[in-house]
């Protein structure tokens, strides 16, 4: 039986906040749904507000090149969605899945505004409201 949750949350800004708030998004996510210890995760202040990011050093390997190739991406224009996909591991069954569309304006690209739209099909999950409130408190600064 699914649990398949999807939520669709779109992005507009540069690539600098549209990149950092999808790598808070991803660990928010590894967070909450318990898919690393809570032990490998450390307290920061971004947004004003307290999120969780990883220790973990593969981890931190990982996302690093995965940021790295999506602000290429993005500064080419060549992202429209970034998706996160939340699995069974014996059944590879989709359990959750994060829908990012990405929209990079030409003027906003090394601006520090962003927009955020959320949209969620199922009462939002604690973490994407975290999320969600970080993006709101970084457009409204």
């Amino acid at each position: 039986m699914s649990t398949d949750t999807k939520t669709i949350i779109t992005l507009k800004g540069s690539v600098a906040l549209v990149s950092e708030f999808f790598h808070t998004a991803i660990n928010s996510i590894l967070y909450q749904r318990g898919i690393y210890t809570p032990e490998t995760f450390k307290r920061e202040s971004k947004y004003g507000l307290t999120v969780l990011t990883t220790t973990d050093e593969g981890l931190l390997e990982y996302l690093t090149n995965v940021m790295n190739q999506m602000e290429e991406w993005l500064l080419d224009g060549n992202v429209q969605r970034l998706v996160v996909v939340v699995s069974g591991v014996d059944s590879g069954e989709t359990l959750e899945r994060w829908q990012f569309n990405v929209s990079v304006d030409e003027k906003q690209k090394q601006s520090s505004s962003m927009d955020l739209d959320v949209k969620d099909e199922n009462a939002a999950p604690a973490n994407v409201n975290a999320a969600s409130a970080s993006a709101s408190a970084s457009a409204s600064a």
